[in-house]
């Protein structure tokens, strides 16, 4: 029990929580020493703090589950000490005499504690537990809870709940998890016998519900073939449990909860009851020790919300209030599976030493949208200012705030709380109330450029290009620009918003010729004095079923009935419509025929809802609306009666195993056809190429259609040919067209030698009293407000879905927005131990000097950029980690900052064994070891720095000022590691860290 060995990483957060073990690994003495020093802090702290009245915190010891190592003589002596620590804190209190005299006479109680909680462990025989209850309720005269598992409700109701009610299918419970802990029947004997010593004792007793939950490790990321679960599925299993305790003792059992609670349940558990709650899987993600702020708020709400002027009061009917939460849990959204669709926020990119701090969801966004700028500015009523951000690199702002599929809110940070920020809501609130800032393109270059295709790749490179003073001309072949999005059903877009931002890109001096098709090879546009051509077609034409009956009336293409209901043309549907496909035109097409019929669709999809590729909130609108999905059904023929469409052959389908791309396979169920009735076919499983006029083309293209472009240019032939948009990419997103439009535009400017050239936006920089306000934000779990939308019954006409959230909510949706860009720290925040910490570093832009040993002298050899271009870093105290990675869980990149980050050694004997790259502050000095090798740098502008080889003096720019060879050394030597020191020690000394000359 005193020599744990546990393996790395022991800890996995991402969603629910799941560990290996969850001590703290100190030994027995080591820990003692830790709980009163602690006590004698907390003391100190209420006093210097200015907190009235007596210290209100209670501390509670935790002892092992094993009774004969309880009463070993070093578990005797740890309880003893707690029991009574006057000598240990008459020797802290002559520390305090000579440094801090002002404290030395606090008052401290010299008993730490006298209760204890019992962690029964998976597996811990029933009699065991009974004899250390009694053991530590009658010998050692302690208050005691005892560890409660969730496994007591039996094996059927915990994976009724945790598989049929919340959707966790992928947990496995081994029976034999269930067959070796505590049975209910003999719970409850143990809890009547155990009640009844501390009764006779005078002592209070009780039990903590829960303990984790054991199951097979079906995620394989830690080690091991059992792990324990904990988080938000185990509240539904724990209240279950609570309330099946609450009647079997007719409300007279002391409960102290732990299980998944967090600042939005934590009112309801202390209303059911509970005596205390405790967390540790809530305060291991953002925001960390600091979301107790947050429970704190939210529990004053609750009181304040129900007259309540103590817990006492709040708990005044806590049978009534646990039926109801204990029947709300297994019901809740928030518990469910779905809730975290989207995994971590996380970017691509691997974590440097330095300059971290990135949004993930500009990351993601293909165009690179700086969303937490134009959020910042909402979030100050700012709405000019939001737009200008938003224009600086979206050519379509408008479209993009009203369809844009929103791939950034899967990367917020947000969602390691409860719901990404609504995102494109808030661009469309820029785009709505924002005045129009005066676009001024660069002067005018003399270049030429021809656009095939006005959708939005088209548009978008039309847009950067006349902004850097090319002349544009953009051929259409339709009657307007605005490609798929002007095929969008007027609820979920109108006309004029196409209108708007086409009309911005055509201010800036874009020709557009409609209804003009090419009808030759791209290249023949140079003989018309065009200097480069771009492509973007886009894939006009609907894919095919291939199956029999599909030819003649009653069967349509989704975009062609998308592109004539546009056009306001009268299409006859009949009363029953099937929709086939399951992708946003599918949505779309279903949503506009029920519009025409007047009475739900049909939409069949040969896999599952769970695996439809369309976006969850179009999949939500269709059913809102009262239509309804036919999952695993695949179409087999169209029936036909005197040729009129009479229904649709299917057959049933289930899933096979995952491809390459991870969606699983469908296979057809042998015998399992059957028909539905319909008037109307509507085919939507894709778009394939129509673009004759590349016959005789340079271009070269895949044998689907698709045209292959240079990966970092969109360059699709020798010649200054480019192409983008659905074309290149397959039927893709509409910002996916757009960025393809940007990079192409850098692209022909950069080939052409002429500047590219954006709308200039000034971005802000928080003060330091803005970065403590977005600190305090990421301490509190916040819901997005409600996107308005119309009524179901209001939903008949064309009439926008959606309505822009009004001025205040949207404001109050922005500040919601946690400033990832200018802000990050959840390496801090997450890890239980604060071995990552944050300091402040003055921004640098250096040139380096490279070295070389001649003729027994160091000279210049040349240089190299060095680079520090953010104030906030990050650097990791090694002695205080114990390696549990939930800092590289939570990091925004792919890395582990207690790996990657400058790792710094308190104790020097760790430091001199350390491997990798590891840093030590002696005194005014930092020492530097890798690879066997040391050396150091001090000062602070001249720094010296040294080495085995040369002595080296700069000035507080990094300019050599003087060197000495120490001996001599082959080839170049970079100084770029005396940089990296000098930036680092520069930090420490302003940074308030446990470091220091003496540790």
């Amino acid at each position: 029990m005193d020599e744990l060995e546990i393996p790395r990483p022991c800890i996995d957060m991402e969603d629910e929580g799941y560990n290996v073990e969850w001590s703290q690994e100190l030994k027995l003495d080591a820990s003692g020493g830790e709980y009163v020093k602690a006590w004698v802090l907390v003391h100190i702290l209420h006093r210097v703090l200015g907190f009235p009245g007596l210290v209100g915190t209670v501390f509670n010891m935790s002892v092992g589950y094993n009774l004969e190592g309880i009463r070993s003589p070093h578990m005797t002596a740890f309880m003893d000490r707690l029991r009574d620590a006057s000598a240990e804190i008459a020797r802290i209190r002559e520390t305090l005499r000579a440094r801090f005299p002002q404290l030395a006479e606090v008052e401290i109680p010299t008993r730490i504690t006298d209760s204890v909680t019992l962690s029964t462990m998976h597996g811990c025989p029933p009699d065991e537990i009974e004899r250390i209850g009694r053991y530590l309720l009658a010998e050692r005269g302690l208050h005691t809870y005892i560890k409660l598992n969730p496994t007591l409700l039996g094996k059927d109701e915990v994976l009724g709940i945790l598989h049929d009610r919340l959707g966790f299918r992928e947990i496995e419970i081994p029976d034999r998890v269930f067959d070796h802990d505590l049975q209910y029947a003999r719970a409850v004997a143990l809890i009547c016998e155990l009640r009844a010593v501390a009764a006779n004792k005078g002592l209070a007793f009780g039990v903590k519900l829960s303990n984790t939950l054991a199951m097979a490790n079906h995620k394989r990321s830690l080690a091991g073939d059992e792990v324990y679960m904990s988080g938000r599925p185990l509240y539904p299993v724990t209240m279950s449990l609570f309330q099946r305790l609450e009647e079997e003792f007719d409300g007279g059992l002391a409960v102290s909860y732990s299980g998944g609670a967090d600042a939005i349940n934590v009112p309801t558990i202390l209303a059911c009851g509970a005596r205390t709650v405790t967390a540790a899987s809530d305060l291991l993600k953002p925001g960390g020790y600091g979301r107790l702020r947050d429970w704190l708020a939210k529990i004053e709400k609750e009181m304040e919300a129900r007259g309540a002027r103590s817990l006492h009061e709040l708990a005044h009917d806590p049978r009534v209030n646990l039926a109801q939460a204990a029947a709300d849990a297994v019901r809740a959204p928030r518990y469910r599976k779905e809730l975290f669709p989207d995994g971590l926020p996380k970017t691509e990119r691997p974590l440097d030493s330095f300059d971290c701090i990135a949004a993930p969801c500009v990351e993601k966004c293909p165009i690179g949208q700086n969303v937490p700028e134009y959020a910042w500015a909402i979030a100050h009523g700012e709405y000019d200012a939001a737009l200008a951000v938003v224009l600086a690199r979206n050519p379509l702002p408008g479209v993009l705030g009203y369809i844009c599929t929103h791939v950034c809110e899967t990367r917020c940070t947000r969602n390691s709380y409860e719901e990404p920020v609504a995102i494109r809501s808030l661009k469309r609130a820029a785009f709505d109330r924002g005045r129009e800032p005066e676009l001024r393109p660069a002067s005018p270059t003399g270049r030429r450029a021809a656009v095939i295709g006005g959708g939005p790749a088209g548009l978008s490179v039309a847009y950067f290009l006349a902004l850097s003073g090319v002349a544009v001309t953009v051929f259409e072949a339709g009657d307007g620009a605005g490609g798929m999005p002007a095929l969008a059903p007027a609820f979920r877009i109108p006309q004029e918003i196409i209108d708007r931002d086409v009309a911005r890109i055509r201010g800036l001096g874009v020709e557009l010729r409609l209804r003009t098709p090419v009808a030759q090879p791209p290249e023949r546009l140079f003989d018309e004095g065009y200097d480069a051509v771009f492509v973007a077609v886009g894939l006009p034409s609907d894919a095919r079923l291939g199956i029999a009956g599909e030819d003649g009336p009653g069967v349509h293409g989704a975009v062609d009935f998308l592109r004539r209901i546009r056009r306001g043309e009268a299409v006859s549907v009949g009363t029953q419509v099937v929709v086939v496909g399951g992708g946003n035109v599918a949505m779309d097409a279903a949503r506009a025929a029920a519009r025409l019929v007047g009475r739900p669709v049909t939409v069949a999809y040969r896999r599952s809802r769970m695996e439809m590729p369309a976006d969850r909130e179009e999949i939500e609108g269709l059913l809102y609306e009262g239509n309804e999905i036919l999952e695993f059904s695949a179409p087999v023929a169209v029936l036909r009666n005197e040729g009129k469409v009479v229904g649709l052959r299917q057959m049933r389908t289930r899933l096979g195993e995952p491809g390459a791309d991870g969606r699983r396979a469908f296979e057809a169920v042998p015998g399992s056809e059957f028909e539905i009735p319909a008037d109307t076919v509507i085919v939507a499983v894709g778009q394939r190429a129509d673009a004759p006029f590349l016959a005789g083309s340079r271009i070269s293209r895949t044998p689907d259609g698709q045209v292959r472009v240079e990966p970092g240019t969109g360059r699709a032939s020798s010649g200054p040919v480019y192409a983008g948009g659905d074309l290149v990419r397959g039927a893709a997103t509409i910002v996916e067209a757009c960025a393809d439009g940007r990079r192409a535009g850098e692209a022909i400017a950069r080939d052409l030698g002429i500047p590219f050239w954006t709308p200039p936006t000034a971005f802000s920089v928080l003060a330091p009293a803005e970065v403590r306000t977005a600190k305090l934000a990421r301490t509190r779990r916040e819901g997005r407000r409600p996107i308005p939308t119309l009524s179901r019954e209001r939903r008949a006409g064309g009439a926008p879905v959606e309505v822009s959230l009004p001025p205040e909510e949207a404001r109050w949706e922005a500040r919601r927005c946690l400033q990832c860009s200018s802000l990050c720290d959840k390496c801090v925040e997450v890890c239980p131990n604060r071995a990552n910490f944050a300091w402040t570093a003055e921004p640098v832009r250096w040139t380096v000097p490279t070295v070389e040993a001649r003729d027994g002298v160091v000279v210049v050899a040349g240089e190299e950029p060095f680079v520090l271009a953010q104030s906030r870093q990050i650097a990791h105290v090694t002695d205080l980690c114990n390696e549990c990675e939930n800092c590289g869980t939570f990091c925004v990149h792919q890395g582990r900052p207690f790996v990657d980050k400058p790792r710094l050694y308190l104790d020097e004997g760790v430091f001199r064994r350390a491997e990798g790259r590891a840093f030590r502050l002696a005194g005014d000095t930092l020492v530097r070891r890798e690879d066997g090798r040391e050396e150091q740098l001090s000062g602070t502008g001249p720094w010296t720095y040294e080495d085995d080889e040369i002595v080296a003096v700069l000035d507080r720019d990094f300019r050599p000022r003087e060197f000495r060879l120490k001996r001599g050394f082959v080839g170049r030597k970079s100084l770029r590691p005396a940089a990296e020191m000098a930036v680092i020690l520069a930090g420490l000394r302003g940074a308030a860290w446990v470091g220091g000359s003496d540790g």
